[in-house]
């Protein structure tokens, strides 16, 4: 029995990816968390959480929430740091979501944040192996890159693909990016621009990958919406796990922990995959992003290329995926990726700049997931009022 405390999402910012060299941790999050604080106003927020996956790598930082809340002046406030790769972001929500859920606190701030460049590339593909089993596959030199070309294999292998016709999830996604002011990629890109990139692990391509940025994003969870104009209302939220490493996977072309994730938070909403209008998927690589649409179920299994081609799931249609141009074109932003796929959607069911085009989409998913297919997270959201 679900309580029947609501819970909004009252404020939203998101600083965009790109190499912030000139910017610090600390202060990537305090221009996400300071923007989303000005939107609020005095609204009484008793805890803040952290979504960060790589701070004790790349920047040498533990206890990490405690030292952004004194750089921001907000000593007294607890802040949570949570930790769960790339899925971090969705777990923190998750976790905000149930303190204000339960009423012990009436507001609650989720600000994802990390730091990504300023390091060499091999302390950061370091930090990118902590997310595979390192006993089992990290030491031995398997990555997230080589999880994830694995999975393109077998689902071309499957489905009866080539890698050209795999192509068209960047390609779509660098022409969504191409008219989203906030994107990092913001340029289109061709078939042949995907084919003549350089091979990660073969069959995955340079423009299949997210490409790594330093950016931060952030919401505010009240138990009430703080103005009466429209507001978004989290109606599902719900969580899915399928923790064992690559070689024990019974499949690599179904996503168990988003398909679990993706059901509770439709349970939970009390409306169906065929409800939603707009997603959000963590497209690290193109083929997470496919595996995602068909593991919820918002796509058929090995349809999702056929419907990108012909258009069926570009602005205009019943379904729009990744309306933003997706992490692919948005940027690879470690532990706050999904706070980026949250707050996109935010702007999406608001209709606000630069999601007009959408019209006044009512119900949308976001799905966040750490490494492959280790912890998912999906949260049903609804514009009302």
């Amino acid at each position: 029995m679900f309580n029947t405390t609501e819970v909004y999402i009252v404020a939203h910012s998101l600083v965009p990816g790109s190499r912030h060299y000139e910017k610090g941790l600390k202060e990537l999050f305090a221009e996400a968390f300071l923007k989303v604080l000005d939107q609020v106003g005095n609204a009484n927020l008793g805890a803040i959480y952290v979504a960060n996956a790589f701070s004790e790598v790349l920047q040498d930082q533990s206890v990490l929430g405690a030292y952004l809340m004194d750089y921001v002046g907000l000593r007294r406030i607890p802040a949570i740091r949570i930790e769960s790769g790339d899925g971090s972001s969705g777990i923190a929500v998750l976790e905000a979501y149930n303190m204000v859920k339960a009423g012990i606190y009436d507001c609650v701030a989720v600000v994802g944040v990390e730091k990504m460049h300023d390091v060499i590339n091999v302390k950061l593909n370091k930090a990118l192996s902590t997310i595979t089993d390192y006993e089992y596959e990290g030491f031995f030199g398997v990555t997230p890159a080589a999880q994830a070309a694995m999975a393109m294999k077998e689902y071309m292998i499957k489905y009866g693909y080539d890698y050209e016709d795999l192509a068209i999830w960047p390609i779509k996604m660098h022409e969504r990016g191409s008219k989203n002011p906030l994107a990092y990629m913001k340029k289109q890109a061709t078939l042949k621009d995907v084919l003549e990139s350089e091979v990660v692990a073969d069959p995955l391509r340079l423009y299949d990958v997210a490409p790594a940025v330093d950016g931060s994003a952030a919401v505010v969870l009240c138990n009430k919406p703080l103005k009466s104009d429209a507001v978004i209302r989290i109606d599902g939220i719900g969580v899915g796990a399928y923790g064992t490493y690559t070689g024990q996977r019974d499949s690599l072309t179904e996503l168990y922990s988003v398909r679990d994730a993706a059901n509770m938070a439709l349970r939970m909403a009390h409306v169906s995959i065929s409800d939603v209008s707009l997603a959000e998927v963590h497209d690290t690589y193109s083929i997470l992003g496919m595996l995602a649409l068909e593991s919820m179920g918002l796509v058929r299994p090995g349809e999702t290329p056929r419907l990108l081609s012909a258009g069926t799931l570009d602005v205009g249609n019943k379904l729009v995926i990744n309306a933003s141009g997706g992490l692919k074109s948005m940027g690879f932003p470690g532990g706050a990726s999904g706070m980026y796929e949250l707050a996109l959607m935010v702007m999406e069911l608001m209709n606000v700049k630069p999601f007009e085009s959408l019209g006044r989409a009512e119900l949308g998913i976001v799905q966040d997931m750490a490494g492959f297919d280790l912890v998912s997270t999906s949260i049903v959201l609804r514009r009302v009022g």
